[in-house]
């Protein structure tokens, strides 16, 4: 693993979380970010909010909160919302104001319309802000260092290990799997697809590099490919072979007329698993060296 892949500036989200969980003496695994919004000083509540809006950082006079959509079940997806919340706390309290509620639904309800170049810039800002979020999120539950020293002493790769390390920060397979690719040394790449669709994906630095190795989403599964059979087949919960590699990917340099080389010499690894809680099916490719 390059030395530089953890290096981040010192106002990057990363580093922020690392601050907070060394300020804060946090050693512990699963992260409880309840914890820290009460070390900070802010105040968790819920209400029903639109299915679009997991959470909100309202400040109230000096006071500041973090709304929670009650609808959320899932125990993980509660844990990176006030995660999430808490990196706009500490992120842009000092150089912006915080959203109200309806602010940020008007947001996302601007993402759907034509846009002026106002709300193109809003648009950008508001996007930023929530991938700055995010990260620091991720950072915040499963610090990289740790989180890939960890995954790094598992005997297993792939979906086996991610589902190992999701139990062991108490994330979402989701959440965890984007992690793990993103920090792996392995030519490698997860994608979340459902009703045959391609929705999106994450690789690692040897998977973007790879010449052949090119992924789109929107785009239509391959209908030979292992994940295919979810959509036809309800019974079937996990699959796993070597397939071609063009039932995935096409080559960098042919992705612009959306041709699929017909050589299929190139074979990858293909594991694909069912999320019953989502219906999504989560699939780990991983190229051979």
């Amino acid at each position: 693993m390059p030395s530089n892949r953890l290096r981040y500036a010192k106002d990057s989200p990363a580093a922020t979380a690392w601050h907070i969980l060394r300020d804060l003496s946090i050693q512990d695994f699963p992260i409880d970010p309840k914890q820290i919004a009460a070390e900070l000083g802010i105040v968790l509540w819920e209400r029903e909010l639109p299915d679009t809006c997991d959470g909100c950082l309202m400040q109230v006079g000096n006071a500041w909160g973090i709304l929670v959509n009650a609808k959320i079940r899932s125990e993980a997806r509660r844990k990176f919302t006030i995660a999430h919340e808490i990196g706009h706390y500490l992120l842009e309290r000092d150089s912006t104001r915080s959203c109200s509620l309806d602010e940020q639904l008007n947001a996302m309800i601007a993402e759907q319309e034509d846009d002026t170049e106002n709300q193109k810039a809003q648009k950008q800002t508001y996007l930023l802000s929530e991938q700055r979020a995010n990260q620091f999120a991720v950072e915040l539950l499963m610090p990289s260092p740790i989180f890939l020293a960890d995954s790094s002493s598992l005997s297993q790769v792939g979906l086996p290990a991610i589902a190992t390390l999701a139990t062991q920060y108490g994330t979402s397979l989701t959440s965890t799997g984007i992690h793990y690719t993103r920090l792996s040394d392995l030519v490698c790449a997860i994608v979340f697809s459902d009703a045959g669709i391609i929705r999106y994906f994450a690789y690692s630095d040897g998977f973007r590099e790879n010449k052949n190795c090119y992924l789109q989403s929107g785009q239509p599964l391959h209908p030979d490919a292992l994940a295919s059979r979810f959509s036809n087949e309800t019974r079937v919960s996990e699959v796993m072979d070597d397939v071609p590699l063009n039932y995935w990917c096409q080559p960098k340099n042919r992705r612009m007329n959306g041709s699929h080389p017909t050589v299929e010499k190139h074979r990858i690894f293909e594991h694909s698993r069912r999320i019953p809680s989502t219906n999504q099916v989560i699939t780990f490719l991983h190229l051979p060296c």
